[in-house]
């Protein structure tokens, strides 16, 4: 598994200390996986890294759970931790392996980070 800062550019400029999805490449031959698995080989299962500043903007995605977490941590420093980057959205992966000796298809939830934000 190789896990990597790099965030897509674009046009927008983003901080990169705030809450964001970055890339975290999965090598199945890596962590012991080739040999049973036939597809994919490898894919880009993506993480979140970053702070969530108080008071939170809606642009991180918060819930309103730490939304009213991060205005207590403004008001509060000492009393409540920042809220949590984490992912908000995330999809399947279809993989093609070997159980049993049987070649399967099979769709495995929540292998894929989609977006991220604060909670």
């Amino acid at each position: 598994m190789i896990m990597g800062p790099e965030v897509s550019s674009g046009n927008i400029e983003i901080d990169p200390s705030l809450c964001r999805r970055v890339d975290m490449h999965v090598d199945f031959n890596q962590i012991g996986w080739g040999s049973w698995i036939v597809f994919p080989k490898k894919y880009n299962a993506y993480r979140c890294e970053g702070i969530c500043p108080s008071p939170l903007g809606e642009d991180l995605n918060p819930t309103n759970h730490a939304y009213m977490q991060s205005l207590l941590k403004h008001y509060h420093p000492e009393r409540v931790p920042s809220a949590c980057c984490a992912p908000t959205k995330m999809s399947p992966l279809s993989m093609l392996y070997y159980e049993n000796g049987e070649m399967l298809l099979r769709h495995h939830e929540d292998m894929v980070v989609d977006e991220c934000g604060c909670l």
